[in-house]
């Protein structure tokens, strides 16, 4: 709850009784490396905070394959925001690629915060600007740059990606093939 705690203050600051109208209704819930947290065509019933542990979010294109969309690490939220707000199914899978443990935050309560708490409303806010900015910088990296642009975009800005996935799971997030990733790893070490 500490780790929870110290993120939730680094982005507003909240009051004690703010928080405590949250600590009694959260519930931790491990997660084996693996296992799924969220799958495909359920739906996102509530919004998860990592205290431990990595996941992947992915999806099953029309061709059968895995294409990994983001990833979520230690002291971050991850959730899909779309089926959560909408409580209708979800197309996409959270899977832990780590043993994991999560605090879990149900709708139901997470709605209750908002109407309890004008420190809780705000920080709902930012997050789903947060949301908004994540989601927007995936879709201009995959229109507006070039693969090569795209891993050094990831060498800057999420370094311990490049050692937390495998060669597959990073090329598909990157929109690349395992092989033209290996090339352009190969290009950029010529430089």
């Amino acid at each position: 709850m500490h780790l929870l705690q110290a993120f939730v203050g680094s982005l507003l600051p909240m009051t004690e009784q703010d928080f405590a109208l949250l600590t009694p209704h959260v519930a931790a819930r491990t997660v084996a490396k693996g296992a799924l947290l969220l799958e495909a065509g359920q739906v996102c019933g509530s919004i998860f905070f990592v205290n431990t542990g990595f996941f992947r979010m992915y999806y099953v294109g029309a061709d059968g394959h895995e294409v990994n969309c983001r990833f979520a690490e230690a002291a971050g939220f991850l959730t899909d925001y779309q089926s959560f707000l909408t409580q209708q199914p979800s197309r996409y899978s959270w899977q832990a690629m780590q043993a994991a443990e999560v605090l879990v935050l149900p709708y139901a309560l997470v709605q209750r915060l908002y109407r309890e708490s004008p420190g809780w409303d705000r920080f709902g806010r930012l997050m789903a600007e947060r949301v908004y900015q994540q989601v927007n910088e995936r879709i201009e990296l995959l229109q507006f740059l070039t693969p090569e642009q795209r891993y050094q975009h990831v060498q800057r800005h999420q370094p311990a990606l490049l050692q937390q996935v495998s060669q597959a799971h990073l090329a598909s997030y990157l929109g690349v093939q395992p092989e033209s990733l290996s090339r352009i790893r190969h290009r950029l070490g010529q430089k």
